[in-house]
């Protein structure tokens, strides 16, 4: 594998479970290869890099089995103990973006290859709202992109990931920063607004009473674990090229269906 590291994530309980399910599936390449591209985006992101994007990482039980069952005496297993040990190997896949989201702060799939999908769209101005620890903005900025990042930054106290930029946030809500920038940007970005929280709605009619519209690139679940269901229920969608080029960056981690939405 040749990973070395940090000896604070060593200890986390989370990085222990994939090292040893490293050595438990060592011949199964589909297995140790998310593993290790896992453990390879956990260092990246403690020395301040984007995470690259990842496989697919909803393995087929099928995939598994076909490659396992053969080998029962090798592996030393019963029926019964094969299938919980994908289970376990499952559940470790499928807790990635838990762990990503309690350790860094880092809630949407903000990759490498999404903030150069968003740094080939037309035009190089963006306010970022609720932006926490501007992840996205650090990677357009890395990019040479001009980004306005901004965040009420009111759950701060309650969150210590919440302390942690990754570069310059202006304290501002939503609103106030797109009444502060909208004459100087090309898109408004948003990523992983609160479930249930309808700023991302008040967000959206004071957008459509400018004149001049400005696209809302909002990155989450449609109806899911992101934004207010006001937001969606009124959100007019476009689905364009350049839309469908950003969302071929966004692999399924888990069962969320995370995406990016052009939305006018």
């Amino acid at each position: 594998m040749g990973l070395v590291l940090p000896a604070k994530l060593v200890k986390e309980k989370y990085v222990q479970e994939i090292l040893q399910l490293r050595r438990d599936f060592v011949g199964f390449t589909p297995a140790t290869q998310r593993l290790d591209g896992i453990l390879r985006n956990i260092i990246r992101l403690q020395r301040h890099q984007l995470p690259h994007q990842l496989p697919d990482l909803i393995l087929a039980p099928t995939q598994f089995y076909q490659w396992a069952l053969p080998r029962l005496a090798q592996l030393a297993l019963t029926p019964n103990q094969l299938s919980a040990h994908f289970m376990r190997l499952d559940r470790c896949l499928q807790n990635y973006r838990q762990f990503l989201q309690t350790y860094f702060g880092f809630w949407g799939q903000i990759t490498q290859e999404v903030a150069a999908g968003f740094a080939r769209l037309p035009g190089k101005h963006y306010l970022e709202v609720m932006a926490g620890n501007g992840y996205l903005s650090y990677g357009l900025r890395r990019l040479h992109q001009q980004v306005y990042t901004t965040d009420s930054l009111s759950w701060t106290g309650e969150n210590q990931t919440g302390r942690q930029p990754w570069t310059t946030v202006v304290p501002l809500d939503a609103c106030k920063a797109y009444r502060k920038y909208r004459g100087n940007i090309d898109y408004v970005v948003m990523v992983w607004s609160p479930d249930g929280v309808p700023v991302d709605w008040q967000l959206l009619q004071l957008m459509r009473q400018d004149q001049r519209q400005i696209p809302l690139l909002c990155v989450g679940e449609r109806n899911g674990c992101t934004n207010s269901k006001q937001f969606w229920q009124t959100a007019h969608f476009v689905n364009n090229p350049e839309i469908q080029r950003l969302n071929q960056c966004f692999s399924p981690l888990d069962l969320v269906r995370e995406q990016v939405f052009w939305i006018e």
